[in-house]
This record gives structure tokens, sequence and C-alpha cells, in this order.
């Protein structure tokens, strides 16, 4: 089936959602910062909410620096109802290497999977009673080191992207 425009299902696969990101109209430093700031979201367990953490992000610091929203709001998929496990155990387990923690990795996985038959309140008090502060923890390492490698990483792929302008024919606006 062919697309019926460039930007449908964006957000299916990886590769979509990099072109989606490096299409966006901002400058690189604006686009790599709010995608810095996306994977940091995404890379903590607030799987559900992290949309609005980013547009709340972006209404408390608008005073102080700008960042792309849509590049954060984009990268908070990189955490998703498939990704939430796997995460949720690697944040766990490297909480544990700096805090005691109640449950091995093996036994988190087990009666984290046992919370999801559950209604939706389950997984959450198990994760804030029971493995909260060395979760917490491993996220923050986890999402620091992910963001801080985002930036760099995104703003290099900007600045090796066509200029729009070159493409399409026109001339670019003067410099101020």
């Amino acid at each position: 089936m062919v697309e019926s425009t460039p930007d449908a299902r964006w957000w299916a696969t990886p590769r979509r959602l990099i072109r989606r990101l490096l299409s966006l109209d901002d400058t690189p430093h604006a686009i790599a910062l709010g995608t810095a700031i996306g994977m940091f979201i995404g890379l903590t367990p607030t799987v559900g909410i992290q949309m609005i953490i980013v547009l709340l992000f972006a209404v408390a610091t608008r005073r102080l620096f700008h960042f792309n929203r849509a590049a954060g709001l984009i990268t908070v998929y990189v955490s998703n109802p498939i990704t939430m496990l796997p995460m949720y155990a690697g944040f766990y387990i490297t909480g544990r290497l700096f805090v005691a923690a109640p449950l091995t990795s093996i036994d988190f996985q087990q009666r984290f999977e046992a919370t999801l038959e559950g209604d939706w309140t389950e997984p959450l008090r198990f994760l804030f009673t029971e493995v909260g502060w060395p979760m917490l923890l491993g996220s923050l390492l986890i999402a620091s080191v992910g963001s801080a490698i985002t930036y760099p990483v995104v703003r290099y792929l900007l600045k090796r992207r066509p200029s729009p302008h070159l493409t399409s024919g026109t001339t670019p606006p003067p410099v101020a």
C-alpha cells in the first residue's frame, strides 16, 4: 500500500521517526535539545504521562530557554507498552547497583508481569511501594546518559542534513 502523504504513520518505525525529527523546522540546537529532553523523560518510569510532562516542562522553562516541543514529543516514543517491561527491569537492575533492593531481577520481572493482569493501578502500586527507589535511581542514571548522548548525535545529524532551500530550488533567506 502506498502512503498518501510523507508524514503518514511517521511513528511506525524508528527510521521514520528519525526522518521526522530531522525534517523539523527549527535550529539544530533547538531540535537536538528537544530530542534530549524527550529522551530523558522517555527514559523515566512515567509511561502514559510523558507527553504531558514534556509540555509542562516547556511551559515551565519557556522564559529560560527554547527547545523544539515537537522533537520532545516525538522522542518520548522511545518508551511505550512494548518496551516498558525491559526498560523498567533495566532501571531496577541499574538502581540495584547503588542501593539495596528487595527483589532479584527475576523476582522483579515475574512480580511486575503478574501485576499487569490486574487493574491499571496494580503496576503503579507495585512500582512505587516495592521497587520505587532502586528503579527511580536507575531510570535517572539511564535517562541522564541517554539524553547526554542524544543531544550531540542529533545535532550532528541535523548539521549533515541537506538544506531545504538547496533541494527545493529556492534561495535562502538573507542572514541578518
